[in-house]
């Protein structure tokens, strides 16, 4: 029953972090209904500009962390005037396309930068690890399921609580129609697209703090992709869902599956688990039902 409740709470806290994850590509998603495939690389490329404020010029975390963000909010809000605005009135699945080939320049981008090479990572945060006689949650996974939850619920805030939120969801549901009451289509586009970036970097960092950051990092954000399609393409709730149902799975295959031999099966479970829901519910477990008239 221990090592249950371990596990559980293990899976857990690392789902926070990937629902964090994941609620970077629902955000443009909902917007633009096109899918960010350049996640795992906004991922490391967020992580290293936390980097360069916290290790290099030895910021205190407080202050770090903002910037950092603040960093990876305006890379995604240049990228998006750069790559993803000559593109609007087209297709969603050209806004796609062109995520594709964002993520090889950034990928290319940072080993130029960076090097190939992993960079230690570790944040010396106050130690709030719980131990029992046979319970142990180490701290850096404490702080990253309490910082990705702070994240999300400041992101939440953002959009359900102030004008630029609503006149996002507003977006989300008709361009055509916010633009008609005056909303500026592009400039939310814009926030959108600065907002997931900051998301994505958040879950980035917390990932880094696990071990050690490298270009090799971003292979984290492919979690993002089961995470999203369980919960549903278009649902903020869902993401944090889909993050926590995808964490439990990797520590419940890791913990009774893999040791039976079935050495790394956890990073194939979570996707066997996706084409379960998928089999079962085509919009993920809370994404909306769309009818389209032919």
């Amino acid at each position: 029953m221990t090592d249950l409740i371990q596990t559980v709470g293990a899976g857990l806290l690392i789902g926070c972090v990937y629902g964090l994850l994941g609620l970077g590509i629902v955000i443009i998603f909902r917007a633009s209904e096109a899918f960010n495939f350049a996640i795992g690389e906004f991922l490391v490329v967020g992580s290293f500009l936390f980097y360069i404020f916290f290790f290099d010029l030895h910021l205190p975390f407080v202050l770090a962390l903002p910037l950092g963000l603040l960093a990876a909010g305006a890379m995604g809000a240049l990228i998006e005037r750069l790559s993803i605005k000559p593109l609007l009135g087209r297709s969603a699945l050209s806004m796609t396309i062109i995520t594709l080939g964002l993520s090889s320049v950034l990928r290319s981008s940072v080993q130029l930068i960076f090097g190939a090479h992993s960079y230690s990572f570790f944040l010396d945060l106050p130690d709030i690890s719980l131990e029992s006689e046979n319970l142990l949650f180490p701290s850096e996974r404490i702080w990253a399921g309490l910082l990705s939850i702070v994240a999300f619920g400041f992101i939440l805030f953002f959009l359900f609580r102030t004008r630029w939120g609503v006149a996002i969801r507003a977006t989300s549901e008709s361009q055509v129609k916010a633009m008609a009451f005056g909303i500026d289509a592009r400039f939310i586009l814009l926030i959108v697209w600065a907002l997931s970036s900051m998301s994505i970097a958040m879950a980035g960092v917390m990932i880094s703090n696990f071990g050690a950051l490298s270009s090799l990092t971003g292979i984290a954000g492919l979690r993002a992709i089961p995470v999203v399609l369980i919960g549903g393409m278009d649902s903020i709730g869902g993401a944090l869902i889909g993050g926590l149902i995808v964490g439990l799975c990797e520590a419940l295959v890791g913990s009774y599956i893999e040791p039976l031999g079935l050495v790394g099966f956890k990073d194939v479970a979570p996707y066997l688990l996706l084409l379960i829901v998928l089999f079962i519910r085509p919009y993920g477990l809370f994404g909306t039902v769309r009818i389209e008239r032919v």
